[in-house]
């Protein structure tokens, strides 16, 4: 009987302890200056405060770390198929690598264009950041070289344009650069249909989002601003990259020696979108002193709550655009003098 028992008892703690679980948890991550990260050869000095990016913390758990994790207020647990979506945890990091190129791309396009510095926009190529579950033909992280042996593609604009003028009794055949190989994809003559909106094009060839990878050439070559962001991925640094890069464009000190978070996605002409791992976000910037933590629109409520729970005095805002973002870091500076 102590024999059954203790054998039970170990068979219960390698499940608790090393089996693999359908799970992975949000934790908070880091909060860190991007200071180091944003660089222009004849930049504006920079003041004694700090942008502060923001990041999660992905992990695949074991099940006492996942039922630990659901009574963990800070801390998200969801199935590994919902948020990794098929691809391993390494094809998941490349797809954010590749999102986190077009997210620097328009963090510097939307400093340019707010500081008024005139530039030329060049693409130097087009890559799947993400494809729909299933799909066999592409893998995210393959760049797009041409169509029909019409190559190469200027812009997503100029692919979806060729996509509409396909004809439905040819074959289309995709010229595609993957791991440094050069292929092939072709699909049937008939996977079009002359009704289809452009989404819906890219959905039938199991594309789920394009990312241009672009160079940005200042009129001022002493202008030229460089993002490096080490293994940090994903596209949420965008509004923290370009206000550090309004930073070094403009005279002043931006920050005003606080200490300033900011999370969400950026367009070229600034408009501030949606993030995941909101909560996870308040917790580590109010750990790291954070002063003022600039929050997306639409994430705005979740992240004033988490605050509220957390006791922090860490001010949370809501912005839509990077205008807004420049004027709650400017109110911040008044009501602090």
């Amino acid at each position: 009987m102590a024999m059954i028992v203790g054998l039970s008892t170990a068979a219960f703690m390698w499940v608790l302890l090393y089996a693999p679980t359908p799970y992975v948890v949000y934790e908070p991550g880091i909060a860190v200056p991007v200071k180091s990260m944003v660089s222009m050869e004849e930049g504006d000095r920079l003041g004694g405060g700090d942008f502060l990016l923001t990041a999660v913390k992905l992990t695949e758990p074991n099940f006492l770390h996942t039922f630990q994790s659901m009574w963990n207020t800070n801390m998200e647990v969801h199935l590994k198929r919902d948020v990794l979506r098929g691809y391993s945890k390494d094809q998941y990091a490349d797809r954010l690598n590749v999102i986190m190129q077009g997210s620097q791309n328009n963090a510097i396009e939307a400093a340019y264009r707010y500081a008024g510095f005139p530039y030329e926009s060049r693409t130097n190529g087009i890559v799947i950041s993400d494809v729909h579950a299933g799909s066999s033909s592409f893998k995210a992280g393959d760049r797009l070289l041409g169509i029909n042996g019409d190559k190469p593609l200027g812009s997503v604009t100029e692919l979806l344009d060729k996509l509409q003028q396909t004809s439905k009794d040819k074959p289309v055949q995709f010229d595609i650069e993957r791991s440094g190989k050069l292929l092939n994809v072709t699909f049937a003559a008939n996977i079009f249909d002359s009704t289809m909106t452009n989404e819906q094009r890219l959905e039938a060839i199991g594309i789920m989002s394009l990312t241009e990878l672009r160079s940005l050439e200042p009129a001022d070559e002493g202008k030229r601003l460089t993002i490096t962001a080490g293994d940090i991925g994903g596209p949420s640094a965008g509004l923290v990259f370009a206000l550090q890069a309004v930073d070094l464009l403009t005279k002043g000190d931006l920050s005003g020696g606080l200490r300033i978070a900011a999370t969400g996605t950026i367009t070229v002409d600034g408009k501030v979108g949606a993030i995941g791992g909101i909560k996870q976000k308040i917790v580590i910037a109010s750990k790291e002193g954070a002063q003022l933590f600039l929050a997306p629109a639409d994430n705005f409520e979740e992240a004033e709550a988490k605050a509220k729970a957390l006791g922090t005095p860490m001010k949370v805002v809501s912005v839509r655009t990077l205008q807004e973002a420049m004027d709650q870091i400017q109110a911040s500076h008044n009501a602090s003098t």
